[in-house]
């Protein structure tokens, strides 16, 4: 209780001193896609519409980082089967969008330990083939995310590699422009200062996810703000608009709870 009152105080004084007009290129990502994103996600693409940004994939919003020109990207994390129903919504409003897929779900190693890493509650949720093949024949665009989802700073560096490796391998049989990568869990301070090296020697891009991190990026590490659905729309777009660069820098903690 003490913690929330904390975090709600450390939001309101960030958004106060540091809120600023939309960013020229914004990322946001989700995991699972039940009714309730799916209403915001329409919601979001009926808006930004409405003030003139293009919805693109990542790799599209890297080549034009620090431009004038209005850019959104949807991108979404791990594999789930939900994402089958947002093909028609994103044909409907002409989004491309970039999908961060995991891979163990596509070997015989079975599930448990993925369904464990990311904390899911039903294996009959994760994503199949055939609707990765859907996404990439829609012109969406799929980016590496790891074999297992594992908190890569817990690994040693030769199995951090192995994980990106079989990752790249299984994707690479869907498709051959794997050029993205999202790390697991999102933040940073989730990564070593080596892996990071190897992450910019074997990927154009490098996704993050910390919300108020909009304003601080660069065409190698892109940082996402990962919609919240307990929060209103209009408290999202404040969020979108607030630049919480230095208190992660002194804190390595999100200004936005």
């Amino acid at each position: 209780m003490i913690k929330n009152k904390i975090q709600k105080i450390i939001r309101h004084i960030n958004i106060f001193l540091n809120k600023k007009k939309f960013p020229n290129q914004i990322v946001v990502y989700f995991h699972d896609t039940q009714q309730i994103e799916i209403d915001a996600i329409q919601d979001i693409i009926l808006f930004f519409k409405n003030i003139d940004y293009e919805f693109v994939t990542i790799s599209e919003i890297s080549k034009n980082l620090g431009t004038e020109k209005k850019l959104f990207t949807f991108t979404f994390d791990d594999g789930f089967k939900s994402w089958k129903n947002l093909i028609p919504i994103f044909d409907k409003y002409k989004v491309e969008a970039t999908f961060f897929l995991n891979s163990v779900f596509l070997t015989d190693e079975g599930n448990d330990m993925f369904i464990n890493n990311i904390g899911l509650d039903d294996k009959d949720k994760i994503i199949n083939v055939d609707i990765i093949n859907d996404l990439i024949k829609n012109d969406h665009e799929i980016g590496a995310h790891t074999h297992s989802h594992f908190k890569l700073s817990n690994l040693n560096f030769e199995d951090f590699k192995d994980e990106i490796q079989k990752n790249l391998d299984i994707l690479r049989q869907f498709s051959e422009n794997i050029n993205s990568f999202a790390i697991p869990f999102g933040m940073r301070r989730y990564l070593k200062n080596e892996q990071i090296g190897y992450l910019e020697n074997n990927f154009k891009t490098i996704c993050y996810g910390e919300a108020g991190m909009l304003f601080d990026q660069d065409h190698k590490n892109i940082q996402r703000y990962p919609w919240q659905i307990e929060l209103t729309f209009y408290q999202n777009l404040i969020n979108l608009s607030t630049d919480t660069n230095l208190f992660n820098k002194l804190t390595k903690r999100s200004g936005l709870g």
